[in-house]
């Protein structure tokens, strides 16, 4: 070996399929050349990305260290992140990431990041190559009442264990990790799972949009009244999708009381996201479907007054959220594992019953 290559180090930076794959591949350039014009000039650092999903251990912890010879054997890296969607517990705290300086090894879970742009989280993980590479700390700077305001705490994972875990703290620590959740969850891909609700939500608005009952109710009923119409339709559809589908969880393991209402908040916030998307799409859809089909002379005759495009936009509003309470019965037609995918429950339940080999096809699945 020469002693070009003996000044490279390499960081592998594996990553679950879905939004933690996205972020390391968005992710891997920018940490390389943080790490080049960082700390240490002597080495040359390289990244590489690669996808894996690695199961679950009986703590409900991702098991890296058990993996982390056969990776670093297939693949050389001196050092390895993984990025995993799934939230993990330890002590009865949620933590952000669990530093294994003897394995020169790292997991970052990225709901704990929120909504983080990719230049936070290039530089968190930045602080774990460095910690792995030195086995120092970061040192956190700041005034005390910064500090005071911090949501990271720092623990050992056990007595025994040499571990270090970065914890995230109160409520806004809960905040942050919530969200993370949804962004993990993409409620956007959740949308045509829901082909058959969304068929079923057209054909109901449709139905509306051409009723002229419908056009003098959606003209004689005010604002308000249509905005709290529409919130019922999307708390309905909302409501359906969550009852029908089973994806009120029941978490297990540590801290179980904390995990039942954090993931099924953010269970609740994903489908409510998806249910809104699809009431844009909808509302769009029939919108532009009334001004095309109902002549404008005509809509005025039923009406007893002159139109414009407000009596166009009210109209398409009201059949929007009547289509979309339509839309709840169309969804019993959906498959309903695909959408359970969309949960964290179901998704730890499969990787604790998952066999993982190097060999495995990593393709996402979701």
């Amino acid at each position: 070996m020469t002693e070009n290559m003996t000044s490279i180090r390499t960081v592998g930076l594996i990553a679950d399929p879905g939004i933690a794959r996205a972020l390391s591949n968005r992710v891997s350039k920018r940490l390389e050349i943080k790490l080049n014009n960082g700390y240490d000039s002597d080495y040359h650092w390289q990244v590489n990305t690669d996808t894996y999903t690695l199961p679950l251990g009986e703590s409900g912890r991702v098991a890296l260290n058990e993996k982390v010879p056969e990776l670093r054997e297939k693949h050389g890296w001196n050092f390895i992140i993984y990025l995993t969607d799934v939230p993990h517990y330890v002590q009865e705290r949620p933590v952000r990431s669990v530093i294994s300086p003897n394995d020169s090894s790292a997991v970052l879970s990225v709901p704990t990041m929120g909504f983080a742009r990719i230049s936070v989280l290039a530089n968190q993980l930045a602080e774990l190559v460095h910690e792995l590479a030195t086995g120092q700390e970061p040192n956190r700077h700041g005034s005390q009442l910064a500090k005071a305001m911090s949501i990271q705490g720092s623990l050992a994972d056990g007595d025994e264990s040499q571990d270090r875990v970065s914890s995230i703290e109160g409520l806004r620590g809960r905040i942050l990790l919530i969200g993370g959740m949804v962004r993990s969850n993409r409620p956007w891909r959740l949308v045509p799972r829901l082909s058959s609700a969304m068929a079923g939500a057209v054909a109901t608005g449709a139905f509306g949009v051409f009723y002229t009952s419908i056009w003098s109710m959606a003209d004689y009923s005010s604002s308000p009244r249509l905005a709290l119409i529409t919130v019922f339709s999307i708390l309905v559809l909302t409501i359906w999708l969550v009852l029908h589908n089973r994806l009120w969880e029941s978490p297990q393991g540590s801290r179980r009381r904390e995990k039942l209402v954090v993931y099924n908040l953010a269970t609740l916030l994903t489908v409510s996201i998806a249910a809104f998307t699809m009431y844009i799409l909808l509302f769009l859809a029939l919108f532009l479907g009334s001004l095309i089909v109902i002549d404008q002379e005509y809509l005025a005759s039923e009406l007893a007054h002159q139109v414009g495009l407000a009596e166009y936009f009210n109209l398409a509003w009201l059949a929007s959220s009547l289509g979309l309470m339509g839309g709840a019965v169309g969804s019993s037609f959906d498959d309903v594992a695909r959408v359970q995918r969309a949960t964290f429950s179901q998704r730890e339940y499969e990787r604790r019953n998952m066999e993982f080999t190097l060999d495995d096809t990593n393709e996402d699945s979701a």
